[in-house]
């Protein structure tokens, strides 16, 4: 089994694979934005010879890397896209001097596909971002397939739809962003249309999909979600009625947002012959918030 050079390690979904990782006891070296020492060693990008050295071991490269979220490119585009831009060719340069055996490239599955085209989205439809973040998505994609393809190595992409239940990333995405503020009693904000609806999966089975994919080197797109939509409403519904003294605010729906976004999962059922499973979005959500007022 091939050496896993991990880039992200500690970001939110990085940090999810790492632990998966130490959980069936394999090794693995990181990649991240702080330097840490131990058995499971993460080196930052300013580290090449490091870094080359692992590669020229061969590794199955499993990139989450991934510091910018959409707030970034509307706060800040010029900055943004330079960060980006400089990230994605300063990985490629280090692929280039030693290319791994395989890469699996995590993308954002609603970001990409932009609205949902009345059916679950997926793999061969075409990309359609409405954001910058979701375009930057597309040309990272395309980067790295075509240096996998000039490389001669197996180029996996998993569009990962929106995982939940980090605790170490309170701040990432709507369901652990909403436990965290009612916890703490500060405002949520729901900036979403009435008609809203996502994919969640639960961070840790995402973790085991992603990396049975990078075990499998299978070439290809493929959705790694729960396969079910749930409607942001329904969850802020629960959050009031859990805890009805929350401070949940309606703000005003971003233009670019993305109202339907679904996906099928069903190429990474049939082709991994896994099921998908993980702890359910409400269930979640009911059990975290029910400890609020126990």
């Amino acid at each position: 089994m091939k050496k896993i050079l991990l880039l992200g390690a500690t970001g939110f979904i990085g940090s999810n694979v790492a632990r998966e990782l130490d959980r069936l006891g394999r090794p693995w070296v990181g990649v991240s934005r702080h330097l840490r020492n131990g058995r499971n060693p993460v080196f930052t990008l300013e580290h090449e010879n490091e870094i080359i050295q692992v590669l020229n071991e061969s590794p199955v490269v499993i990139n989450a890397l991934g510091g910018l979220k959409p707030r970034h490119f509307a706060q800040d585009l010029d900055g943004s896209m330079e960060e980006f831009w400089s990230s994605l060719q300063c990985v490629l340069r280090l692929f280039r001097k030693a290319p791994p055996a395989a890469l699996l490239q995590i993308s954002s599955a609603g970001t990409v596909y932009g609205e949902s085209p009345g059916r679950p989205n997926i793999e061969s439809d075409p990309p359609a971002p409405r954001s910058w973040y979701g375009r930057m998505k597309v040309v990272e994609e395309a980067m790295f397939q075509q240096f996998s393809q000039e490389a001669g190595i197996v180029y996996t992409c998993a569009r990962v739809t929106n995982p939940f239940g980090n605790e170490d990333h309170p701040t990432h995405g709507l369901v652990d962003v909403l436990v965290d503020h009612v916890a703490r009693e500060e405002p949520f904000w729901a900036h979403f249309k009435p008609a809203a609806c996502r994919d969640y999966i639960y961070a840790p089975e995402m973790a085991r999909v992603l990396l049975a994919l990078a075990d499998s080197r299978l070439p290809g797109i493929f959705n790694v979600g729960s396969g079910e939509a749930v409607e942001l409403g329904e969850l802020v519904k629960m959050a009031q009625r859990i805890v009805p003294e929350a401070k949940i605010c309606i703000g005003e729906p971003r233009k670019d947002d993305v109202i339907v976004s679904r996906v099928s999962i069903n190429k990474v059922r049939h082709e991994l012959g896994i099921n998908v499973g993980g702890v359910k979005a409400y269930d979640y959500l009911r059990e975290k918030l029910s400890q609020v007022t126990a």
